[in-house]
């Protein structure tokens, strides 16, 4: 099972549990991936839309597992039905669309959230979800930098500590597990970083600031 370079780095932060929740399939390649590498028992896959839904269940069944894998078309984790060994992966969403599925999954009726394992690729507002999961009790474990035809993308491994943290603006904006180990593909993201700073810091003097300090983030 061969997966591009993107959804590669995110299986690569799927710790070994019993059942992978791929939330917002779309094709059903990353759950293959897993039963196929035994990272999982079994794959849970949902998307909001009937057609892409349809294309997941069709390649877990020609992929030769059907048996280990179910297909909701639901929106979030609607539906899915909650085990405390769960990896819930939710990869190629805005970071508000992923914070409003955190939400409606997180709640007192359901403590066994607070067990799973969270591994979030955003396309965009990740400034928002990391003040997000910081503010709301969630750990950022790992994160990693992954360039994949021609974009940037950073991966997150996230688990709930129940401790509520602020980090600096500098690592809201850019990571702080990527700040404090400067993983692989550091230089050339803080490189692009910088650029999209620059043109942030017209109007917003956060970025400015940021920018002011920035060789001692290097």
């Amino acid at each position: 099972m061969e997966l591009p370079l993107r959804l590669l780095a995110v299986a690569s932060l799927i710790p070994s549990t019993k059942t992978v929740v791929d939330v917002g399939s779309d094709h059903g390649k990353l759950g293959a991936y897993c039963l196929q590498n035994e990272v999982c028992e079994k794959v849970i896959a949902t998307d909001i839309h009937k057609q892409p839904a349809e294309r997941t269940s069709a390649f877990l069944r020609l992929s030769g597992f059907e048996d280990k894998s179910s297909v909701l078309c639901t929106d979030g984790l609607h539906g899915v039905p909650y085990e405390e060994d769960m990896c819930i992966v939710i990869a190629g969403m805005g970071g508000l669309e992923i914070m409003k599925i955190l939400k409606d999954a997180c709640t007192d009726d359901n403590e066994a959230w607070k067990k799973w394992t969270w591994v979030l690729q955003p396309q965009r507002s990740e400034y928002e979800l990391r003040d997000f999961l910081c503010e709301n009790g969630f750990g950022i474990k790992e994160e990693k930098i992954v360039f994949d035809r021609d974009h940037c993308y950073t991966i997150e491994k996230v688990q709930y500590t129940g401790r509520s943290t602020r980090p600096s603006e500098a690592a809201l904006f850019l990571g702080p597990y990527i700040l404090e180990n400067k993983p692989e593909g550091f230089p050339e993201y803080m490189d692009l970083k910088k650029k999209v700073m620059k043109k942030r810091a017209l109007g917003d003097p956060r970025c400015a600031k940021i920018l002011d300090s920035w060789e001692a983030l290097l």
